[in-house]
């Protein structure tokens, strides 16, 4: 079977690499790509969000499954287009989908369904959030509505600074902004797969989000990760179904929102052992992505057919995963997320791969003398799997020694302490 892939990141080359080794699959397309994934694939120069030309491609490619890892194609109703048109699609719709891509939804989606969530408040008023932002305690998160190039969360230590970055924010036309209180404890992720019906779980990830070791500087994207959550045990576990999963999913099946596909929840554990959730994600995160499919030991195209079929506990009692840890390590290009640096030929990539290593190509390209460069922002993930968590971490500094370019920086504390805070 031929299969597409929507997007254009390391989650995309991830999927696509490992796609590609299966003996059921005929040829894999990504859409649109990156020049790295170019080797083991077909990248076809459509933009996620251009779902029209997604799906006439699909139709004339013949084929089998789609799956759209990217945002933007599940914003612009990859799913409901394909839907329609008879096709197999692998994601959410775009309403199901909007406690993921849209913050306040997301948060208004918590409160009315009585799930755990940090104090909040949405505004689209400038003034009208300076004024909750003066009577707010401190350290204030602020945050986008929707995910954007750059910072979409900032941690703000006073009014002052708040004031200033809630100035900032609608000057940069965004409409709608959250304030949230600051929770403190200790986050994760976790990730289930669902058929709109009956939800299993995937795996635990703990992020590392703040661009400095130690958690200073910026909060990114992601910059590091390792899974699974070592102190997540089966109870925990039970907790989250009971008190998260199942009423997000039965809510939504309710509204006539079936969720079908990945859905992440990020979490923060506080001290009173309450799980307060942050925020709701579309599909795997990054480089959460690499860490979980480095470890998921079953055909996962067979496991994306099941969610899509209705069939997840047919087919399914659990999903098998290799024992032991993976660690991951982002490799960023300048001061990610900000002051970004392109142009910087990436050595000793090949010196890095190694039995249980991993390379995965952010945003790179090749140049004329093909040379891969760096084109700003976050440029290769690094991930490792091993017995224990220490040999994983010890594996993926190892190989990320070995790779080199101007201006490259990472943490190196990924998995040498445990992230306090919120992600």
């Amino acid at each position: 079977m031929n299969i597409l892939i929507v997007g254009s990141g390391a989650k995309e080359y991830t999927l696509a690499k490992i796609f590609s080794s299966y003996e059921n699959v005929g040829m894999v397309f990504v859409a649109p790509g990156n020049d790295a994934i170019s080797q083991f694939a077909n990248c076809i120069d459509i933009k996620a969000n251009n779902t029209d030309e997604l799906l006439d491609f699909a139709k004339a490619n013949e084929i089998s499954l789609t799956i759209a890892s990217s945002e933007q194609a599940i914003i612009y109703e990859i799913a409901e287009k394909f839907n329609e048109a008879g096709l197999n699609i692998f994601a959410p719709t775009a309403a199901a989908a909007r406690i993921c891509t849209s913050k306040s939804t997301g948060k208004k989606f918590m409160y009315k369904t009585k799930i755990q969530t940090p104090k909040f408040g949405i505004f689209d008023r400038e003034n009208v959030a300076t004024d909750y932002a003066r009577r707010s305690k401190y350290p204030l998160l602020l945050k986008t509505d929707n995910h954007l190039p750059g910072e979409n969360t900032v941690l703000c230590g006073s009014f002052k600074e708040a004031k200033r970055k809630i100035e900032d924010s609608f000057a940069n036309f965004n409409k709608k902004i959250v304030l949230e209180d600051y929770a403190e404890g200790q986050e994760f992720s976790y990730y289930i797969i669902t058929d709109g019906y009956n939800a299993m779980p995937l795996m635990s990830v703990v992020p590392y989000k703040y661009n400095l070791d130690g958690n200073g500087g910026l909060i990114t994207s992601g910059i590091g990760a390792y899974a699974p959550f070592y102190m997540l045990d089966t109870e925990m576990e039970s907790r989250i179904f009971k008190e998260i999963v199942y009423p997000t999913l039965d809510s939504l099946a309710k509204n006539k929102m079936n969720y079908v596909g990945i859905l992440g929840i990020d979490i923060i554990l506080d001290k009173n052992n309450q799980l307060n959730v942050l925020e709701f994600n579309s599909f795997f995160q990054e480089p959460d992505a690499q860490c979980i499919l480095e470890l998921l030991d079953c055909n996962i195209i067979n496991l994306m057919k099941a969610a899509i079929a209705g069939s997840l506990a047919d087919d399914y009692t659990e999903i098998p995963v290799k024992p032991g840890y993976s660690a991951s390590v982002v490799l960023v290009s300048g001061n990610y997320p900000a002051n970004l640096k392109s142009g910087s030929i990436i050595y000793g990539l090949e010196d890095a791969e190694a039995e249980d290593v991993e390379i995965a190509h952010f945003k790179t390209r090749k140049n004329i003398y093909s040379e891969y460069e760096t084109l700003g922002g976050r440029a290769i993930a690094v991930t490792a799997t091993a017995s224990t968590l220490g040999r994983a971490i010890d594996k993926v500094y190892d190989a990320a020694q070995l790779i080199s370019f101007d201006g490259m920086k990472y943490r190196t504390d990924v998995g040498k302490r445990l992230p306090t805070g919120i992600l």
